[in-house]
């Protein structure tokens, strides 16, 4: 059995030899961790991987922007908080050769309204490495869909463990939802992660303009959102100072 000693002293080797702190480290792992639990339960083909942390994925852990929870989608499973318990309290209580415990007791699961269509829900628990405190926070969002198909990809682990084989979103997708959160928000947009991430996708990978558009379509049908004029592609968003500075 690996003990925990042995993970934080093999974690905290990591965070000097790459600059990061330990505390970056213990987060990623429980992330990392929990995914991995994910993906072995009855559950796994429920929930697909999105967001930062589908990123930090795609690029093997090598992604500028940090990343502190997880984002999923879910299909085929009810999003009531009750229902969404039960789940994760199966999830969390898979026994794994990773040192990692979660306490059962501080699990909660609430709903969140940043989701269009659906109430999202947050899922939060407390893991721990013997006594050091690995806080866990899941945000699952409901009734998205994934163009042209959800993949299969291996998760990048920090250790020498078992690697989490999960469902993950299409780049197109992720760059569909993206640019309709632009077309949403309008002015009032302040997610500056999202030009973010564009820019870096942009940069690295070769888009089918013909696949990234039938995405961006079905994205903005799916949601409701019609294409008007686009506030972030106006001179007086770009020129704004304030949103100079943030970027």
């Amino acid at each position: 059995m690996i003990s925990a000693i042995s993970v934080k002293d093999r974690l905290k080797k990591q965070a000097i030899e790459e600059k990061k702190t330990m505390q970056d480290k213990i987060v990623m792992y429980g992330l990392e961790r929990t995914i991995y639990r994910l993906s072995i339960s009855e559950y796994a083909e429920r929930f697909t991987l999105k967001g930062g942390i589908f990123l930090y994925a795609l690029f093997n852990g090598d992604y500028t922007r940090a990343t502190t929870d997880i984002d999923l989608l879910a299909q085929c499973i009810s999003n009531d908080t009750e229902e969404m318990k039960k789940v994760f309290k199966e999830i969390f209580s898979i026994k794994c050769d990773d040192a990692l415990r979660f306490d059962l007791n501080t699990l909660d699961v609430i709903y969140i309204t940043e989701f269009k269509e659906y109430h999202g829900v947050k899922v939060s628990i407390l893991g721990y490495l013997d006594k050091t405190k690995v806080p866990i926070s899941i945000d699952i969002g409901f009734g998205d869909i994934v163009y042209p198909e959800r993949m299969k990809m291996d998760f990048p682990v920090l250790l020498d463990m078992d690697i989490p084989k999960v469902y993950a979103y299409s780049i197109n997708s992720v760059v569909a939802e993206k640019f309709e959160a632009f077309v949403s928000l309008g002015l009032a947009n302040s997610r500056y992660k999202d030009f973010y991430d564009i820019y870096v996708l942009a940069n690295r990978y070769n888009f089918d303009g013909t696949e990234l558009m039938n995405a961006i379509k079905e994205t903005f049908n799916h949601r409701g959102t019609s294409f008007d004029d686009i506030a972030a592609f106006e001179n007086g968003f770009t020129d704004d100072e304030t949103r100079r500075i943030r970027w």
